[in-house]
């Protein structure tokens, strides 16, 4: 992986050079210098592709993923409004 596409991927994980030199535990002029050699190194190629996988984890997944199925159906019920009659209020306020 060559430094513009490690850029590329932290701009793709709305990451910084902060947030990399932080999770590598290196000096933002170190990953910089980066720019002058033909790849990264293989611990920071491999951390933005943990990183890539994790990003595509939290945006894939499922909001219903903790609720059983009878909670998830519940969730979709509108029906409780059978309860509340409207018209009895609106009659009883014309009177």
């Amino acid at each position: 992986m060559t430094y513009k596409e490690f850029l590329e991927a932290l701009e793709e994980l709305q990451l910084d050079l902060d947030s990399a030199s932080e999770a590598l535990d290196l000096e933002i002029s170190d990953i910089e210098a980066w720019e002058e050699e033909e790849e990264i190194p293989k611990s920071a190629e491999k951390w933005i592709k943990k990183e890539k996988v994790e990003f595509a984890q939290l945006n894939n997944s499922n909001e219903d993923e903790g609720l059983d199925d009878g909670e998830a159906d519940d969730l979709d019920d509108d029906d409780d409004d059978d309860d509340l009659d409207f018209d009895t209020e609106v009659d009883e306020e014309e009177k």
